[in-house]
């Protein structure tokens, strides 16, 4: 058995000391690093749960806004500006409505001639103006009608006077229907489509009212949420295109 020298065994014992110390950290240095880390990770959660709550807060905050913005913004675009709203007490005024308007003809146009002043000036046609872009709006066509007596130029109708036109031509009609007078093609073409067109314009507005009982009958008093009639014939007279004529009789006038 062969024996080393004794400098080679120095060396050993000198290289078996250098690596048993290698990495080697004071257990008081240890206790430190591992207090500052339990310390620290307590406060990393505070910070990604504040996070995490200021995220889901942007969130709803954002859905919110995407869901007010959709809301408000409009199904058509249209050059047609909100009106106010007015409470309007339904009732009957014989001017307009009488139980004796279609017992003979010179009634009814009497009462319909009455009507006239529901319509705009020049019957519910209106004229945009030309600082409208009508290219920023959802509209058809418009017609060419009669803008004053010498020019012609594009023309749109405003629905509810559209609508009170049929009504009153059915009312005429009916009564000459009633008074025995037969009715031509023509008549019931028109007559067809005003009565289809009337029953679109009532469920498109849908009113949603609630009627009771009354004094003055079924319908009759009972008040409902409606647009301002005063403030839509400003605007409509505002923008009317040709006016008509003025104090005509009630067999040369109605809607």
């Amino acid at each position: 058995m062969e024996t080393q020298p004794d400098d080679e065994r120095e060396k050993e014992g000198f290289l078996h000391s250098r690596t048993s110390t290698e990495g080697y950290v004071p257990q008081a240095l240890c206790e430190k690093c591992a207090s500052g880390k339990r310390r620290s990770r307590p406060l990393l959660s505070y910070l990604r749960i504040l996070g995490e709550l200021i995220l889901v807060v942007l969130v709803v905050f954002l859905l919110a806004s995407r869901s007010k913005e959709q809301e408000e913004r409009p199904l058509r675009r249209t050059p047609v500006p909100k009106f106010p709203k007015k409470i309007y007490k339904f009732v009957n005024d014989e001017r307009y409505s009488r139980q004796d308007m279609f017992f003979n003809a010179s009634t009814t146009l009497q009462t319909l001639h009455n009507w006239i002043p529901f319509s705009s000036a020049s019957r519910g046609y209106i004229h945009l103006p030309d600082t409208v872009s009508t290219s920023s709006y959802d509209l058809p066509e418009p017609y060419i009608v009669s803008l004053d007596r010498y020019k012609d130029g594009p023309g749109y109708m405003v629905s509810v006077f559209h609508q009170l036109h049929c009504l009153s031509y059915l009312g005429e009609h009916f009564q000459r229907g009633y008074g025995g007078i037969e009715l031509d093609k023509e008549v019931a073409k028109h007559s067809a489509h005003c009565f289809n067109y009337l029953r679109q314009g009532i469920m498109c507005a849908a009113d949603t009212t609630l009627e009771g009982k009354t004094e003055e009958g079924p319908g009759e008093g009972s008040e409902h949420v409606c647009t301002d009639y005063d403030a839509l014939l400003e605007w409509a007279n505002g923008l009317a295109t040709l006016r008509w004529r003025e104090g005509l009789l009630p067999g040369e006038s109605i809607l």
